[in-house]
C-alpha cells in the first residue's frame, strides 16, 4: 500500500494532483448537469442527449490532436487555456440559466467550448506528470492520477447535490459553485514549474505522429482490449445521465432535480471505495478486480429497469457508487501503467475519445426512452455492459502470460518487485536447521586454539 502512495512525496506531483482533482471536478460536473438542464426547459430525453452532443463533437475532433500537442509542447500553458477559458464560459452559461434566457442551442454551444477545453487540458496533465516525477515513481504517479479523476467524477455531483438539497439552489447557481472549482486549480497548476518542451530533430507532423499513437494503442493486445472495453463502458455509463432525470419523473412522479438526491448517494459511496481501490489499480488483481466490476455494473443496469420506487433507486445508487467507481477508475490505470510514458498525452487523447463517444451518443439513448420506455432501455444497456465484460475475461486469460512493454510503470513495477524478492529471499528450511549446528562448531573450534590450555 506504501508503494501505491509513493508519489505523493513530490511536492510538483502533489501540486499537479490537486489541480487535477478540482479541475475535472468542474467539467465533470458541468456535463453532469448539461441533461439536467436540458430536461427541465424541453421535459424531452432526446433534448438532454441533444444538449451534451456538444462535448462530443469537440472531443471527437480536438482530443486526438491534444494528445499529440501535449507530446510535443510545453504543458503549462496548455493546462492553463484549458481552465481560464471553461471557467468564465461557465460563469456565463450560470446566468443565463438563473435569468431563464437559456436555450437548448445555447446549451449546445456551451457544451461544444467546455469540450474542447477538456480535449486539451486532459492529454497535457497526463504527459506533464512524466515531466514532473522520476520513471521509479511513474507506477504510482499513473495509479494516484486515475483516482483523482475518479474523484472528481464522485465529488462534484456530491457537493452539487449537498448544496441543492441543503442550501435549496436551482441549476443556475450549481454552475458558480463550478466555476469555484477552478479557482482552486488555478494557483495550483501557477505553482508549477514550465517545464520546456523537449527538442526532438525530425519532428513529423501532427497527422504522423497521431498515426503513430493509434498504431501503438492498436499494437498492444493489452491496450488494444482496454482501450474497446473503456469506450463500451463510458457510453454505457453514459446512458444513465441521460434516462434518469425523466426516468424518476415518469416513473415515480419525482422532480427531475431530485436526481442529485442518488448523486449524493453514489457519491458518498464512492469516496469510500476509492481508499481501497487506490492501492489496488496496479497491482496483480487489477484484472480480476476490473472484469468484476463490469459484471456488477451490468446487474446494477438490470435492476435499476425494474425499479418499484424511488426509494429501490436510492438503495441501487450504493451498488451504482461501488461497480461504476471500481470500473472506471481500474479500467483507466490499467491503461495508463501499460503505456510507455513518451506516448501519455497520446494514449490519454484516445481515452477522452471515450468521453466524445458517450456525449454524441447520447440523443439516441434519449430517442431510444422515447420511443421503447426508460425500463426497456436500460435493459438494453444492461445486455451491452454485459456482453463487454465477458469479451474482457475471454480476453484477459489469453494474453496474460504475454511480456509486459518494456518501459511502461506497469513493466518497471514489475521488475522492482522481483528484484525486491530477490532480495528479501527466504532462508531455506535445511540452512535454518544447521545454523545451530554450525555455530556450535565454530565456538568449539575456537575453545580448542586458546592459549594456555593443559
Amino acid at each position: 500500500m506504501r508503494r501505491s502512495f509513493a508519489a505523493f512525496g513530490a511536492g510538483n506531483y502533489r501540486l499537479l494532483w490537486g489541480g487535477t482533482l478540482f479541475s475535472t471536478m468542474a467539467f465533470m460536473t458541468s456535463f453532469l448537469l448539461v441533461p439536467i438542464v436540458a430536461y427541465e426547459i424541453t421535459e424531452s430525453y432526446a433534448a438532454s442527449g441533444l444538449a451534451q452532443m456538444g462535448s462530443g463533437v469537440s472531443m471527437l475532433l480536438l482530443g486526438p490532436i491534444g494528445g499529440v500537442i501535449a507530446d510535443r509542447y510545453s504543458k503549462k500553458p496548455l493546462v492553463m487555456i484549458g481552465q481560464i477559458v471553461p471557467a468564465l464560459l461557465i460563469v456565463g452559461t450560470g446566468v443565463l440559466v438563473v435569468t431563464g434566457l437559456i436555450t437548448i442551442w445555447m446549451l449546445f454551444v456551451s457544451s461544444l467550448l467546455m469540450g474542447v477545453g477538456f480535449a486539451l487540458m486532459g492529454p497535457a496533465r497526463q504527459a506533464w506528470m512524466g515531466e514532473l516525477i522520476p520513471r521509479s515513481l511513474m507506477g504510482s504517479g499513473v495509479g494516484l492520477m486515475q483516482v483523482a479523476q475518479n474523484l472528481a467524477l464522485v465529488l462534484g455531483p456530491m457537493l452539487g447535490s449537498v448544496l441543492l438539497i441543503a442550501l435549496a439552489l436551482g441549476s443556475g447557481q450549481i454552475y458558480f459553485l463550478i466555476a469555484g472549482f477552478f479557482l482552486v486549480a488555478l494557483p495550483l497548476t501557477t505553482w508549477l514549474p514550465n517545464v520546456p518542451a523537449t527538442a526532438v530533430s525530425g519532428r513529423r507532423s501532427i497527422a504522423r505522429e497521431l498515426g503513430s499513437g493509434f498504431r501503438y494503442l492498436m499494437g498492444s493486445p493489452r491496450l488494444r482490449m482496454l482501450w474497446a472495453f473503456w469506450m463500451v463502458i463510458t457510453v454505457c455509463r453514459f446512458s444513465a445521465q441521460v434516462l434518469l432525470p425523466g426516468y424518476i419523473e415518469r416513473n415515480f412522479g419525482v422532480p427531475a432535480s431530485d436526481i442529485f438526491l442518488l448523486y449524493l448517494v453514489v457519491g458518498v459511496v464512492s469516496l469510500i471505495a476509492n481508499v481501497p481501490l487506490a492501492g489496488m489499480v496496479s497491482g496483480p488483481r487489477a484484472w480480476p478486480l476490473l472484469i468484476g466490476f463490469g459484471l456488477l455494473l451490468s446487474l446494477v443496469f438490470v435492476f435499476a429497469s425494474l425499479a418499484p420506487s424511488f426509494s429501490a433507486m436510492m438503495l441501487l445508487a450504493i451498488l451504482v457508487g461501488i461497480s461504476s467507481t471500481g470500473v472506471l477508475l481500474v479500467n483507466q490505470a490499467l491503461i495508463m501503467t501499460n503505456s510507455r510514458p513518451e506516448y501519455f498525452g497520446r494514449v490519454m487523447s484516445f481515452v477522452v475519445l471515450g468521453f466524445a463517444a458517450q456525449s454524441l451518443l447520447g440523443p439516441i439513448w434519449g430517442v431510444s426512452a422515447d420511443a421503447i420506455g426508460g425500463r426497456e432501455t436500460m435493459f438494453v444497456v444492461a445486455m451491452i455492459v454485459l456482453g463487454a465484460t465477458m469479451t474482457l475475461g475471454v480476453g484477459w486469460r489469453r494474453t496474460r502470460r504475454l511480456p509486459l512493454d518494456a518501459g511502461t510503470p506497469a513493466a518497471l513495477a514489475a521488475a522492482g518487485t522481483s528484484l525486491g524478492s530477490r532480495r528479501r529471499a527466504p532462508t531455506p528450511a535445511f540452512t535454518r536447521q544447521l545454523a545451530p549446528v554450525v555455530r556450535m562448531g565454530r565456538q568449539k573450534q575456537r575453545t580448542t586454539t586458546l592459549p594456555g590450555g593443559d
